[in-house]
């Protein structure tokens, strides 16, 4: 997989633990369909898709925040661990990756497989809504889970003063004027974007990097009720 990429291979590779990433893939290859991850049309091939996308985000990640072995992360809506669980596959892994999604069936698995494939992992698993998760992280991601730029308001209680919430973004086709208002009223501002060319054969993909500058507006978070029916509205 990481042959897509000639000219960064030996840097993923020098930051990856290969033997671990490879345990993690015969983990989605072989509990793929009791945990219903990805769809049944050339689920292989989507595998190898989904294992690319996010080890190629994580070193992009890696390459602009300081992670170190003293860094907090969190995955929010993480399904089986992707991408979070990549973050503890580095070889210098951080302090803790916490795994996060309401729903067990995905991530239960990971669980599960862990302790008779790999030691000395810090990863914690949270079967629990955001806004129940008590804690705070230097790096917050989220892939698949709430809308962008709605996740920023769903989880911006997570990540700590002068933190970034990195959200794994597709297209540009989210209304700026709305990302700029919620942003704002979370406390964040957007630090950098990068464009990941380099995962054009996947679709457009780029990465946010919303640092946590102060206080959150007073009515901040909203319930889910109306976070989710401005959602709806704007699906049409």
């Amino acid at each position: 997989m990481i042959e897509l990429f000639p000219k960064e291979k030996n840097a993923i590779l020098n930051l990856f633990d290969m033997d671990k990433i490879d345990k993690f893939y015969n983990f989605l290859l072989t509990y793929k369909d009791i945990g219903g991850f990805f769809s049944k049309s050339n689920e292989d091939l989507i595998i190898d898709r989904h294992l690319i996308e996010s080890i190629y985000h994580i070193y992009k990640i890696h390459g602009v925040l300081n992670v170190s072995r003293e860094t907090e992360i969190a995955d929010v809506g993480t399904g089986p661990g992707l991408p979070g669980f990549l973050f503890a596959c580095l070889k210098e892994t951080p302090k803790l990756v916490a795994l996060i999604d309401s729903q067990k069936k995905k991530l239960q698995l990971l669980e599960e497989y862990i302790p008779n494939h790999y030691t000395d992992l810090k990863v914690k698993f949270y079967y629990q809504r955001v806004e129940e998760i008590k804690g705070s992280y230097d790096i917050v991601v989220s892939r698949s889970s709430v809308p962008y730029p709605w996740t920023t308001e769903i989880v911006f209680n997570l990540v700590k003063k002068n933190g970034f919430f990195v959200p794994f973004l597709a297209k540009k086709n989210y209304d700026l004027a709305l990302e700029s208002k919620i942003i704002k009223e979370s406390g964040m501002s957007i630090s950098s974007e990068i464009e990941l060319k380099e995962l054009n054969f996947l679709g457009e993909r780029h990465i946010k990097f919303l640092k946590k500058i102060n206080k959150p507006k007073h009515s901040v978070p909203r319930k889910w009720k109306i976070i989710k029916g401005e959602i709806d509205e704007k699906k049409g």
